[in-house]
């Protein structure tokens, strides 16, 4: 890295107070967004609340004696317009969340200045004047909670709000025109709004803190998490960005509990175990195998991968949303994860949960339709697998019930060819769009797997299916593992020698790209970064 690169960050973009946008994590932010669609809601509520609910209890001939302020009827009005507009604005999300949050800050002081003249009103009625914390003091409070930002924005937005109070005294007695209020009118509606406003500023340091605590704690070694990409049954993905690299990255995070760790000697052991099969994984080379940058256990405890970022779709939303594929093109895919479990199982790796979610197409590069298998970072190897001794519950039943071998379903010692099964039940829901056994529940298609013959695919679908790809199928189908084939790679060379596989040609592949996943190809061709991660906001 040249020293020219290292150049101090642009002023705008500094860790100031006054920052143009926030550091917080953008699920954070985006919650904000949220909650603050919801003030604004719940505003226009209270507004309409507070104004009718005397008349529906106050007797009549005791609401005759109060006098109702026009002012105080169109500052209502004007607060329930910004609070239902406030709310539509976060649910469009037609601009930036910074910026809707930015724009909540002017909500804040409309939604004072409003307060402020309706309490003003009451006062140049004749009403009663309250000196104790008053109703833009609680919103200047209640703000804060609501929509977290820096120090600076918190501040201005504070201030701005508090002034509302006596700016709302002096355009009521203007309008009424009536004498301008004594002075002491303005120290007691400014005193509680002050109050308010420092109080807010001094909530927004904890509350702003909490945040950037949240966005450090997310840092996984090199890399920082931005955006949340999924759950599922092993934890979340997140996309990262590396701190000085420009390179995407989608990090997978992994609580200890899912791993059998119950107490700190399983949590060492697993940790230990973890430590060993990850640096196994990452001498991985296949290309058709997802590429480990990193891993580590953060200081929760939690268990992380920091892989290469894909764009494409998993083999399961596929099918759900395209339905059944053609023959070739399912050759394809089984002759690219053939090769990754190849070389995983000649380096004694045993995969224990290959499914259509944990092999991805994408578009790598220029080409189209190339097959990774995911999750590796949830393998055995062969040495554990024939300990039982220290394996949990959790480690007897890791696995997908639909995908699961008989062997695995039974608590028996599994090897590679338990992949090979689960890879078999992959092409089934490929050429089917159906389950080897789909039953009501996973307890009952685990027994199924270990005790029913499966029907053949050919007999459950339209897409026309070669004799020699059916049979190869259903001999990973099979429940003894000494009658399926012994491993990967003669699943991979009977594939070739059928044809089918090169049947589905780049060109093929590109036009169905272009055709149903556009917004792929134009992620994949997008640049990566406009400039230097050293120079860009501090968000990223």
């Amino acid at each position: 890295m040249s020293i020219k690169s290292c150049r101090p960050l642009p002023k705008e973009n500094r860790d100031t107070g006054w920052a143009t946008r926030t550091r917080l994590p953008q699920d954070f932010i985006e919650k904000a967004v949220n909650r603050l669609g919801l003030l604004g809601l719940l505003s226009a509520v209270a507004h309409v609340t507070f104004h009718y609910w005397p008349r529906l209890v106050v007797p009549e001939e005791v609401l005759r004696t109060i006098p109702e302020s026009p002012i105080a009827v169109v500052a209502m009005l004007v607060a329930i317009g910004a609070g239902l507009a406030i709310y539509a604005l976060t649910r469009a999300r037609i601009l930036s969340p910074d910026l809707i949050l930015d724009i909540g800050f002017v909500f804040e002081v409309v939604g004072a200045l409003c307060i402020g003249l309706i309490e003003s009103s009451m006062a140049s009625s004749g009403g009663p004047i309250d000196t104790r914390l008053g109703g833009i003091a609680l919103w200047i409070t209640l703000f804060v909670l609501v929509v977290p930002n820096t120090l600076g924005k918190t501040a201005l937005a504070a201030l701005s709000s508090a002034s509302m109070g006596p700016i709302a005294l002096l355009t009521v007695s203007y309008i009424n025109r009536q004498p301008p209020p004594a002075p002491y009118l303005f120290l007691l509606m400014s005193l509680p709004n002050l109050m308010g406003a420092v109080i807010a500023m001094i909530l927004s340091r904890f509350v702003y803190g909490m945040g950037r605590d949240v966005s450090k704690a997310r840092e996984m070694g090199s890399y920082k998490l931005v955006e949340l990409l999924g759950r599922g049954g092993m934890g979340e993905v997140w996309r990262a960005e590396h701190r000085l690299i420009a390179r995407p990255a989608a990090i997978k995070l992994i609580q200890p509990h899912i791993l059998g760790c119950s107490n700190p000697n399983e949590t060492s052991i697993v940790k230990r175990r973890f430590e060993r099969e990850a640096q196994a994984t990452a001498m991985l080379s296949s290309p058709h195998t997802i590429h480990l940058y990193d891993f580590g256990v953060t200081e929760d405890g939690a268990f992380y991968y920091a892989m290469e970022l894909l764009h494409g779709v998993d083999l399961d939303t596929l099918i759900d949303k395209y339905g059944p594929i053609p023959a070739e093109r399912v050759s394809h895919f089984l002759v690219a994860a053939c090769s990754s479990l190849e070389e995983a199982h000649g380096s004694g790796l045993v995969h224990r949960d290959i499914k259509p979610a944990n092999i991805y197409t994408c578009r790598y590069a220029t080409e189209y339709d190339f097959v990774k298998v995911l999750d590796f970072g949830v393998v055995k190897s062969r040495e554990d697998l024939t300990k039982q001794t220290n394996l949990t519950l959790a480690d007897a039943t890791a696995g997908t019930p639909g995908f699961m071998a008989p062997e695995m379903a039974l608590g028996a010692a599994v090897d590679g060819r338990a992949d090979i099964y689960a890879l078999g039940c992959v092409a089934y829901w490929l050429l089917t769009g159906k389950l080897v056994f789909d039953e009501e529940n996973s307890v009952a298609t685990m027994l199924a797997h270990a005790s029913k013959a499966p029907i053949p695919p050919s007999r459950r679908t339209e897409i026309d299916i070669p004799a020699k790809l059916e049979d190869l199928i259903m001999s990973c189908l099979q429940k003894e593992p000494g009658s399926r084939p012994s491993n990967a790679r003669e699943i991979r060379r009977a594939i070739q020698e059928f044809g089918l596989a090169d049947a589905w040609t780049p060109e093929r592949a590109e036009k169905w790209w272009t055709l149903h996943l556009p917004e792929k190809i134009a992620a994949m061709s997008a640049p990566a970064v406009k400039e230097s991660p050293l120079h860009v906001n501090a968000e990223t």
